[in-house]
């Protein structure tokens, strides 16, 4: 069978049904997800992150953002630079590997607007994907891929390597690259992107529901944005029956985290895990 063959047969079984790997991905209910592996609480996007997440919140789905070095190695960083989160300056495009493995992803994380510096000199560095990945392995991932062209090949062929397709789904505000992904590897899990979400609203308003079938495995949503386009419950739970799971990002009011919990939503991804984790022992 062919190559080709494959990839078509692939996308097709993805289009109609769940895929094995979206089947095993969303086995566990995934209520709590830690934006940037916890940012307010530990170093951000660092393998000691993850590992500190997945440890005290098992099941925790664990967020972070894709970028590629000058060499093509992909690492685990938010800014395109690295002034903000190490010791270092620059732009990650601009770096290899070696001199991204060189900085304290440590350096500037305080927890006391800047009386203390506790993770400094710990030997925490930028990690990369397959890092991350290493750090928690009993952990799912959902990954950003920033606004960078050679992202998805590289990223696509870390997660392969490691056969994390069932423990890794992608997410990027660029639709193309969205695209691309699909187009390397039709196995790999991915979020709705922008064009295709609102596509999905308007077949759910204008009375085009009833033959929709879901165009990726997650829908990765703002909680403004829910607001802004007037997404009210009965929607969210028609997109649901569909058998999407909806994410809500960045929720780190008390508040809101019991408002969408309340909804029923699938997921809610927060700086403040802790808080969330808390609120989710409550009773109903």
């Amino acid at each position: 069978m062919s190559t080709i063959l494959i990839v078509m047969l692939t996308a097709i079984f993805h289009a109609d049904g769940e895929s094995s790997s979206h089947t095993v991905f969303f086995a566990q209910p995934i209520r709590l997800a830690a934006h940037r592996g916890g940012a307010t609480l530990w170093p951000e996007n660092t393998a000691l992150a993850y590992r500190n997440a997945a440890a005290t919140w098992p099941g925790v789905l664990l967020e972070g953002d894709a970028l590629c070095t000058a060499d093509g190695h992909v690492v685990i960083l938010h800014d395109s630079t690295v002034d903000r989160t190490t010791n270092g300056m620059g732009r990650i495009a601009d770096l290899t590997l070696a001199q991204v493995k060189a900085l304290d992803a440590g350096y500037r994380f305080t927890h006391d607007d800047g009386a203390t510096y506790p993770y400094r000199g710990q030997g925490i560095a930028i990690p990369t994907f397959a890092e991350a990945l290493a750090a928690a392995p009993e952990s799912r991932f959902l990954i950003e891929i920033k606004n960078q062209s050679n992202v998805p090949a590289a990223i696509v062929k870390d997660i392969a390597e490691a056969n994390a397709f069932d423990r890794v789904i992608l997410a990027s505000f660029n639709p193309m690259l969205i695209a691309q992904v699909r187009r390397l590897n039709p196995n790999v899990l991915t979020c709705y992107d922008v064009l295709e979400g609102v596509d999905m609203l308007v077949r759910l308003r204008s009375g085009r529901w009833t033959d929709y079938r879901p165009q990726a495995d997650m829908l990765a949503i703002a909680d403004d944005l829910i607001e802004d386009l007037h997404i009210n419950p009965d929607e969210l739970h028609a997109i649901q029956a569909k058998g999407i799971p909806i994410l809500v990002h960045t929720v780190n009011a008390p508040d809101a985290m019991r408002t969408f919990l309340a909804q029923g939503m699938d997921s809610v991804l927060t700086d403040y895990p802790e808080r969330l984790a808390t609120i989710l022992d409550e009773k109903p």
